[in-house]
Formats: C-alpha cells, sequence, structure tokens
C-alpha cells in the first residue's frame, strides 16, 4: 500500500475509538469561549487545519458550533430572569435585542439632496500677538 491516504485528524480519532471524547472536549472549549485557534493548539494543530476539518466533518463543525450556541443560551436564560427580576437595564436591552425596529435606538433615516451642493467655508480668525511688544504684554499693556 505505498498509495495509502494519510489520515486526518479527524479520522485518526475515529480509528482510535476517541471521537465521541474529543468532540466533547472540543465543545467543552467552545463553551469555554476558546477561538478556533485555542481549540486548535489544545489538539497540537493549527487554526487552518480545524477549519478544513469542519468543512468535511459536519461532526466537528456541529461540536464548535453547539458549544457556542450553548453560551448564548445560557446568556439569554440569564437576562431573562433578570427581565423578571426587574431590572431596568436588563429590560432596556431585551427590548432594543428583541423587540425589533420600535424599541431600537438605531433609527434609519433616509435623506434626498436637491438643488445644488454648497460650498461651506468656515469663517476662521487667529489672534497673534503684537511682535512690537515686550513678553508680557497684552494689547500694549503690561500685565501685572
Amino acid at each position: 500500500m505505498a498509495n495509502a491516504r494519510r489520515l486526518d485528524l479527524f479520522e485518526r480519532w475515529v480509528e482510535a475509538g476517541e471521537v465521541e471524547n474529543k468532540l466533547a472536549i472540543v465543545q467543552s472549549l467552545s463553551m469555554q469561549g476558546r477561538s478556533v485557534a485555542q481549540i486548535a493548539e489544545a489538539f497540537g494543530t493549527t487554526r487552518r487545519t480545524i477549519h478544513n476539518l469542519q468543512n468535511k466533518h459536519p461532526a466537528l463543525k456541529k461540536a464548535i458550533e453547539t458549544g457556542r450556541l450553548s453560551v448564548v443560551a445560557m446568556c439569554q436564560n440569564k437576562l431573562m430572569e433578570r427581565v423578571s427580576n426587574g431590572d431596568t437595564t436588563a429590560i432596556i436591552y431585551a427590548l432594543k435585542v428583541y423587540g425589533g425596529d420600535f424599541f431600537n435606538d438605531r433609527k434609519t433615516v433616509e435623506a434626498k439632496v436637491t438643488g445644488t451642493p454648497l460650498s461651506v467655508q468656515p469663517n476662521v480668525q487667529i489672534y497673534l500677538p503684537s511682535t512690537d511688544g515686550g513678553a508680557g504684554e497684552l494689547n500694549g499693556k503690561k500685565e501685572n
């Protein structure tokens, strides 16, 4: 078998019977907020390799996504707890996030420009001390 294809990291996990354990570790790291680069480092590989493996092995991609989504769900639950306890800041935030455009501070404004553009030049005046007076003089009068 001189032309045998080399197994990728995920395939080696499968062959060794470790895939479920390794996916649980990946999911746990993802839940901890670790980046793909940090997850890759934990397995002695690169971020690019993990991205390639996610494309080739949907179970790996799902483990990372599930970890991230569980954090989002936990945060949503905590937010809703604070909303139900009457936390005004949490209520305002929830309304902005879940309440749609009605509660959003960012309003879309449509502006139509008509006519010819104007060139506006600022009127700037610069006051310099006179050159004929000595130090400490202001408008020809000595400062006290």
